[in-house]
């Protein structure tokens, strides 16, 4: 039970990263067109926060996986 309980956070991970790949991507085509100004750069932002909170996931995962 514990090692599918190992898959299932792993491939939750994933699926959640290939989103935030898929939403940097976004994001950058975006900035290229030049979509984003000083008064619309809400989609930069909503990226750049799912990103952050990926990471800090991330680092979470880690330590409760590694000593708990």
């Amino acid at each position: 039970v514990a090692g599918s309980f190992l898959y299932v956070l792993t491939l939750s991970h994933l699926a959640h990263l290939i989103g935030g790949l898929i939403a940097l991507l976004i994001a950058t085509i975006n900035s290229v067109k030049g979509k984003y100004n000083s008064e619309n750069y809400l989609g930069l932002e909503l990226t750049s926060t799912y990103w952050h909170f990926l990471g800090v996931l991330w680092l979470y995962l880690f330590v409760f996986l590694k000593y708990i």
